[in-house]
């Protein structure tokens, strides 16, 4: 019986680069027996196509955003991960543009610096419970060390618009991983996002309430859980045909209840009332914007 030919070089680099998104490492063509004079040969004949120092692409340079994501953390190191921004973008949470993408960025324990399209984040540890590995081969920090690491870059503001896009935020590990990273530069914007999920009951936001809009002169609402529209609505004001619903709901209640929010504020606009709903952020004692809203509806 005539033994099976074993497979060209070429072949197997092709079948081990289709497994990894068309991404190879140095230690890849190491495991495969294939020499460092092989691989320039393949370079110069443009079979290989070296995206960073040690991590190549087969056929062509034009590959798409998973891949580069995967040789970017791979020349950063083995503890890299995919981060900051570029996790967001990965997890669908904000988009990026397809002809100008951004740096993608990651983060390692070790001493790596940037370089042109990778913008790179040292830290001092980076724990396997703080990273999600897909299929295998991309390493990107989980939704919570994420959103702790855009709060050193970002405002309370951008921060909760990230955080509104996922469908449930993770606060038990929000809390876990903030309170082992203390002296970070958000730490204070992720403690504002993890008690913001806190629950209110709404006779603790409608006292909020009322104390804010006797500080900042805002007349009081004619009516209480009246119903308007079929709807029973927080406070009422009847002249100026104003609504205001006290959203006392944690983040991820919001989120399932959504639909049927929007669908109270058009039963509203409908029957020509003008629905504005609040939350427990927006009701700062020292933060006069809501106020000025608020007082510009009911001088109209």
């Amino acid at each position: 019986m005539a033994s099976l030919k074993p497979k060209p070089p070429w072949m197997t680099v092709v079948e081990k680069a289709e497994a990894q998104w068309s991404i190879l490492r140095r230690s890849d063509f190491d495991a495969l027996g294939v020499d460092r004079r092989q691989v320039r040969r393949w370079m110069v004949q443009d079979r290989l196509h070296e995206l960073h120092p040690g991590v190549y692409t087969v056929g062509h340079r034009a590959i798409s955003r998973k891949p580069e994501y995967l040789a970017a953390t791979w020349w950063c190191g083995g503890d890299a991960a995919l981060a900051d921004e570029s996790a967001c973008a990965f997890y669908g949470w904000i988009p990026e543009d397809d002809d100008h993408p951004p740096p993608i960025h990651v983060t390692t324990t070790k001493d790596r610096k940037a370089k042109p399209g990778v913008t790179v984040h040292r830290t001092r540890r980076l724990p396997h419970d703080d990273v999600l590995r897909f299929e295998g081969l991309l390493r990107v920090t989980d939704g919570a060390r994420t959103l702790i690491d855009r709060a050193d870059r970002l405002s309370y503001r951008e921060l909760r618009l990230v955080a509104d896009q996922l469908r449930e935020l993770p606060k038990r590990q929000l809390e876990e991983k903030h309170a082992r990273l203390p002296g970070r530069a958000g730490w204070r914007r992720t403690a504002m996002l993890i008690h913001s999920e806190d629950a209110r009951a709404k006779s603790e936001l409608e006292r909020r309430f009322t104390a804010y809009a006797w500080r900042w002169g805002i007349r009081p609402p004619d009516a209480r859980n009246e119903r308007i529209a079929g709807c029973e609505a927080d406070c009422v004001w009847r002249r100026e045909r104003l609504v205001v619903e006290l959203d006392s709901r944690a983040h991820h209640q919001r989120r399932r209840e959504v639909l049927e929010d929007r669908r109270r504020d058009r039963r509203y606009l409908l029957a020509g009332w003008t629905p504005v709903r609040l939350m427990w952020e927006e009701l700062e004692p020292d933060d006069p914007f809501v106020a000025g809203q608020l007082n510009r509806f009911l001088s109209r």
